[in-house]
């Protein structure tokens, strides 16, 4: 241990002296720059052994010393990284500005040895930057082209693999030049194929050329002997990169992909964002531009509440929020603590403006403490039971939680006057055939009854299907399945569902909710509904299995659920908005005390009936409210 402490010492006293060497050779190299202008022999002599060697020491020690007031030594060269620079420049300007004290109160060298001229003080801040930043980035770089070869000598046995990538743009030359910086990464890059006629031939780096168009994938992959695919064009449109994937899973190669540009950071290419392609990939959804000012006026220095923070949507909406826009200040509310804790990990890392809270939405005065201390703007309502079969079998707790547990939180928004109460719903809630759709499609209605007696509050309802991904939801359970050596299962060759994915729910719902009007149901525009069974198929093949590998075992459609989705029903009607992707359903008058009477009544009924008697119970209500919402006329 004391050895080291003894070699930082003196690699430390080194860079002092390099720096103390680099000073007196910039204030040399001033004065020379100055003294040759207009200036006689005889007072080129002066400065040069009268003036020169007295200040010479002096300004040397001035600025040595700022460099220890500022703390640069605390920094090592070898980490060097622009802001480092940046911080260079505050011991040089103060040790300067001391230096030009003199001749800034009037006297002159005559009479005044140390009256540096401001030329040579000038000149010599600016040699002092550039030569010690670049004795720093030459250390920098030292250190790193020393690493490279170290590690590729260690890693010259092991075996490269041959990579093809997809896209000759800037993003593939990037991405080139990452590979070669990362040798332990394994992987050579063999050629480039692109489209582009004009980028046929060129180079991406000296050993990577454009060999071909896509189309010449397979000739090329068999040529070449290459073993690994990278599709790295950020800017594909949905529907060319879903032909390009069924091309690359036609060569039974690994296929990789960088996300698209609304995921890159900064749009720069990194390692770590290589990954290999997903469903979400395929699902052919386009990014949503989030820089709309309505948008960004809706959140920014806003106090933002959301429920079921925890959960898919939430979290991600949280997240969203968080990196897109400026708000206030967050508060995250859900019932598990689980759930909320790891949420709280994650924005820790992208803010400090949020407060967790663990509460049941179902729990009236508590509900009610914490929103009237958080005193939220915008309130995100995401929190809900959603699946399905669980549901069926628990209508009770379904009942409470989606409905009960709207009624309290959009009623306690309009108590406060919250601006704006958004309530997360589903295409579950669209002519409904089970539990889940009852109980969400009551929360609708609860929602715009709450728009009609509080005014003052916004009310919107967002609507959307399936989120790809998301807990609880396909895409998981057949991971599940094919990690346990299981069959991969579907409820019917025939079913059909609308999917989206979870960062374009989240963005949209933002969206949908900043341009909506009180007591409107915003629906999301989900595209085409795709195939569940094609699906699986993709998930398959991109799981590195043939489809003859896997089976898919058909179980037939679950007590609830339907062969095809709806997002409108036929009690409504839909209007475009001047948003893309968001269509918009106007309110109807249905009378609040209605639907208050249908709440009360299955509230009452909670604690005395068996479940099959609730459920007939609740599916009664909700169509007796639908064929009254078909009767109403839609509002202005």
């Amino acid at each position: 241990m004391a050895i080291k402490e003894w070699v930082y010492s003196i690699k430390k006293i080194l860079r002092i002296v390099i720096d103390i060497s680099l000073f007196s050779l910039s204030l040399i190299v001033s004065y020379k720059l100055r003294l040759e202008h207009h200036l006689s022999p005889g007072v080129q002599s002066w400065f040069w052994k009268s003036q020169l060697p007295t200040v010479l020491p002096f300004v040397v020690a001035l600025r040595t010393i700022f460099l220890f007031v500022f703390q640069i030594y605390s920094k090592m060269w070898r980490y060097t990284e622009i802001n480092e620079i940046l911080e260079l420049t505050k011991p040089i300007v103060f040790s300067s500005l001391l230096l030009a004290i003199p001749r800034a109160i009037g006297f002159t060298s005559e009479n005044y040895i140390f009256a540096i001229p401001f030329g040579v003080i000038i000149m010599d801040s600016s040699l002092s930057l550039i030569f010690l930043s670049f004795a720093r980035l030459t250390r920098k770089w030292q250190i790193a082209n020393r690493a490279i070869k170290k590690r590729q000598q260690s890693k010259i046995q092991r075996t490269k693999t041959r990579t093809l990538l997809i896209g000759a743009g800037q993003a593939a030359q990037e991405l080139v030049r990452k590979i070669a910086q990362h040798p332990e990464l394994d992987i050579e890059v063999i050629c480039a194929l692109d489209d582009d006629l004009r980028k046929q031939n060129i180079k991406l780096s000296n050993s990577v050329r454009v060999t071909g168009q896509i189309n010449s994938l397979d000739k090329i992959v068999k040529e070449q002997n290459i073993e690994q695919i990278i599709i790295a064009i950020p800017s594909m449109p949905p529907k060319q990169l879903r032909e390009i994937v069924e091309l690359c899973q036609k060569t039974n190669l690994e296929t990789k992909i960088i996300p698209g540009v609304d995921q890159l950071a900064g749009g720069q290419v990194t390692i770590e964002q290589i990954r290999k392609v997903s469903l979400e990939d395929l699902l052919g959804r386009e990014p949503v531009d989030m820089s709309i000012p309505e948008v960004a006026n809706f959140i920014n220095n806003k106090t933002i509440l959301i429920t079921g923070a925890g959960g898919s949507i939430g979290s991600e909406l949280t997240k969203q929020l968080v990196k897109n826009f400026s708000p206030k200040h967050i508060y995250i509310l859900g019932r598990g603590e689980n759930s909320i804790f790891q949420l709280s990990q994650d924005l820790s890392a992208l803010t400090s403006n949020f407060t967790p809270i663990i509460c049941d939405i179902r729990n009236y005065k508590q509900l009610h403490y914490h929103i009237h201390k958080a005193a939220p703007e915008v309130i995100f309502h995401a929190a809900a039971h959603k699946h399905v079969p669980l549901m069926e079998d628990h209508p009770k707790e379904a009942f409470e939680n989606n409905a009960i547990g709207t009624k309290n939180i959009a009623e306690i928004a309009g108590l406060l006057n919250t601006e704006t109460f958004v309530n997360i719903s589903t295409d579950k809630a669209v002519n409904p055939v089970n539990v889940l759709g009852f109980t969400k499609r009551l929360a609708e209605l609860i929602v715009n009854a709450c728009a009609k007696e509080y005014p003052k509050t916004k009310y919107i309802s967002v609507r959307f299907g399936n989120v790809i991904g998301s807990r609880g939801s396909v895409i998981p359970i057949w991971e599940r399945q094919l990690k346990n050596n299981l069959q991969i299962t579907i409820t019917d060759k025939n079913a059909y569902r609308f999917f989206m994915t979870l960062l374009e729910a989240a963005q949209l719902v933002i969206k949908a909710s900043a341009a909506g009007k009180s007591s409107e149901i915003m629906v999301l525009d989900m595209g085409n509904e795709i195939s569940i069974y094609q699906l699986a198929k993709d998930f398959i093949k991109l799981s590195g299995y043939d489809f003859d590998q896997i089976k898919v075992k058909v179980t037939g459609l679950r007590p609830g659920e339907k062969l095809k989705e709806e997002l409108v029903g036929y009690y409504e009607g839909t209007d475009i908005t001047k948003h893309k992707k968001i269509l918009v359903i106007k309110s109807k008058d249905t009378p609040g005390n209605l639907v208050k009477a249908s709440i009360d009544e299955l509230y009452n009924l909670l604690p005395t009936c068996d479940i099959q008697t609730f459920k007939n119970k609740l599916s009664t209500e909700t169509h007796k409210l639908n064929k009254l919402e078909s009767k109403v006329p839609a509002g202005v």
